[in-house]
């Protein structure tokens, strides 16, 4: 099956190759990817693209730990996850960063030209999510910015829910991240993750302004009520933000000890018990002779194989 690939494809190809640094290349390779039309005809293209992303991610990463440079477009990452906060002007994004993150915790920001990102940390029960303020999302927004949207492991996109333009608010975000190949909406096949947050719902207004919106969009996206105001559905939006990272919490138990859920290593879900070895110490998987299993699904102990895939709140014992 042929390729058949867009204009738009060779054109961001061409600006890869006139590329100068390693993140303005690791910038159009993404690009490269989001373009691609998902298909059998080019999966081989996609492969060799995803493999090129992951060479110069750890050429990145290499350099960053000799210079102790950042990429022009990155915000470092802490904790579990990564979380941005998307929306217009006024929308309570700096609200909902600090109510989050609790005003006890500090809050770094990141200069990039006469914009910022603000970035706060979550506690989640016995994790922490790393929360990100970003300028509102406009037409003149900096291609940086839509680099870090892609690089995020979720989108929170927040709507001023007491606006009578509720629908066109949408309308804008969606139209601005799908001009930079970024789809939110659950039904695309290279969807983000996000979760869109309708904010101010404590006002009266936002009741019958949220009404007509789910009526659109209840099936396009995972969609939450929202105050910033009064904390209306906080707590279940940390567990909503959990849940869409699609991450697990593992712990270790020592041997002859008791099992103790403390300090759980987060590792992608679907993972598996020689994954997880290989997260505590490369040398794991080589010298791994089997490993015990707690947890609250019949297991107290019991040998499991390599292969076996790892549940949230699981307790594993490696014997090596």
């Amino acid at each position: 099956m042929p390729a058949n690939l867009p204009p738009q494809y060779f054109e961001v190809e061409k600006k890869y190759r006139e590329a100068k640094t390693l993140q303005e290349k690791l910038f159009y390779l993404q690009e490269l990817l989001a373009i691609i039309p998902k298909h059998k005809g080019t999966e081989k293209l996609q492969g060799e693209l995803k493999a090129k992303i992951s060479k110069t991610k750890e050429m990145m990463e290499k350099g960053k730990k000799t210079t102790g440079s950042t990429a022009w477009y990155q915000v470092d990452r802490q904790g579990a996850g990564q979380v941005l906060l998307v929306g217009l002007p006024n929308a309570g994004k700096s609200s909902l960063l600090n109510l989050l993150t609790r005003t006890n915790v500090e809050v770094a920001p990141y200069p990039f030209t006469t914009t910022t990102f603000q970035v706060g940390m979550m506690e989640y029960e016995d994790i922490k999510i790393q929360i990100v303020d970003t300028p509102p999302v406009a037409e003149q927004a900096s291609a940086w910015l839509y680099a870090a949207f892609r690089f995020a492991d979720l989108l929170l996109v927040l709507l001023d829910a007491s606006s009578d333009d509720l629908l066109e608010q949408m309308e804008i975000i969606k139209k601005e991240l799908e001009s930079r190949n970024i789809y939110i909406e659950r039904e695309k096949a290279d969807a983000k993750r996000a979760v869109v947050l309708l904010n101010k719902s404590d006002v009266n207004k936002a009741e019958e302004n949220s009404e007509v919106f789910l009526e659109f969009y209840q099936n396009k996206f995972n969609t939450l009520k929202i105050s910033t105001v009064t904390a209306l559905n906080i707590e279940t939006l940390k567990h909503l933000i959990f849940e869409n990272l699609d991450i697990i919490r593992v712990y270790t138990k020592k041997i002859g000890h008791p099992p103790v859920k403390r300090e759980p290593i987060v590792l992608k879900a679907g993972s598996t018990v020689i994954e997880a070895a290989e997260h505590i110490h490369k040398d794991f998987k080589h010298n791994l002779k089997f490993t015990r299993l707690w947890n609250d699904k019949g297991f107290n102990g019991q040998r499991v194989e390599k292969n076996y895939i790892l549940h949230d709140g699981d307790i594993v014992e490696f014997h090596v």
